[in-house]
């Protein structure tokens, strides 16, 4: 039998590397993890793996459609920014989104061609929480070539297969559109109020990161929003620990940078239910058909009246009452009536 030559050797070596390759790059491309196309064209389940990517390759796919943009956490994810009608609004949201990323995306945004004429910005009440230490965020650039992603990326193609047999765990989903959706697997909501929250202070120092992440796009109309949290989170999140006074001190002095902002924490009969929200934290994407309603000044449903405060409208001092007057209502309808002063003790 005649042995093979070396160079019969690289052919083959080669083209079983090509064949792997071609392999793997069609899997990324078909199950397209990153959204460097259109989405999973497998399966339909687009997948939250890496949402600061994904975000950034759509944005830069469709750039010249957009006259604004929506930047917050994965709570806002679930928010369909084409409910918002005045503009055409990109939904930058990723999961764990802080407001020094937002400095650095808004700072990505300005070195691209796109001057967006309206901002949204969801503002936590946690976001003026001190941390326990400080964390710098590194700038934001393009995402790697879809080459190089879907060719050479082991991580990427981990992705893919972990898409391709279902194993993940997320609550949330993207949809052929890239809307944000609650998963058919999505957890019951099972809200319990606590006897004890870990100690935390407030901090007001970082009400400069807002007045910084403001003077990046100066021109451009700023609209914040506090997203909606169950009214269990915010007893045990907020009042419990003894920082919402401080926390709604810090939004008057947000409202102030912005040219309007508006509070969807407030408890309220859609906050206080349990079936429209998988953990208190992200909200059904129903319920931001109300929020866009109330963000663009039009009337809301008259069911949901109270969901809402337009916090410009309201001295701080009102403004705290006015937790303080829902929170109780809210205890009382759990039969838990004693709760807010036995906490304020």
């Amino acid at each position: 039998m005649k042995a093979l030559s070396i160079q019969s050797y690289l052919t083959i070596y080669c083209s079983i590397i090509l064949i792997i390759l071609l392999g793997v790059g069609l899997l990324n491309r078909l199950i397209d993890p990153l959204w460097y196309f259109q989405g999973n064209q497998l399966t339909g389940i687009n997948l939250p793996w890496n949402e600061r990517i994904t975000k950034t390759n759509q944005l830069l796919q469709r750039i010249d459609q957009y006259d604004c943009v929506l930047m917050g956490t994965s709570r806002s994810t679930l928010f369909n920014t084409e409910l918002l009608q005045q503009n055409r609004c990109f939904n930058y949201s990723f999961s764990g989104g802080r407001i020094e990323e937002y400095i650095n995306y808004a700072e990505y945004l300005k070195s691209l061609p796109i001057q967006p004429q309206k901002i949204y910005l969801e503002i936590e009440l946690e976001s003026l929480n001190r941390r326990k230490q400080s964390r710098t965020y590194p700038a934001v650039t393009d995402p790697m070539p879809v080459y190089q992603a879907y060719l050479l990326s082991a991580n990427v193609l981990q992705l893919s297969y972990r898409t391709l047999i279902q194993d993940f765990g997320f609550a949330r989903w993207y949809d052929s559109a890239f809307r944000g959706i609650v998963a058919p697997s999505a957890p019951t909501y099972e809200p319990e109020l606590r006897d004890r929250h870990p100690p935390r202070t407030c901090d007001p120092d970082r009400l400069r990161l807002y007045q910084q992440l403001r003077q990046i796009f100066p021109e451009a109309e700023w609209i914040g929003y506090v997203a909606p949290v169950s009214a269990w989170y915010v007893f045990n999140d907020s009042y419990l620990p003894g920082l919402l006074d401080c926390q709604l001190a810090g939004m008057k002095e947000i409202a102030r940078l912005l040219d309007g902002l508006y509070d969807f924490a407030v408890p309220s009969a859609l906050t206080s239910r349990t079936d429209n929200t998988y953990d208190g934290n992200h909200y059904y994407p129903a319920v931001y058909e109300q929020v866009a309603v109330r963000l663009e000044g039009q009337s809301t449903d008259p069911g949901m009246t109270d969901f809402g405060v337009n916090v410009q409208q309201l001295n701080l001092l009102d403004y705290q009452a006015l937790y303080q007057q829902r929170l109780q209502t809210f205890l009382s309808q759990v039969g838990e009536s004693d709760r807010l002063a036995d906490s304020a003790d």
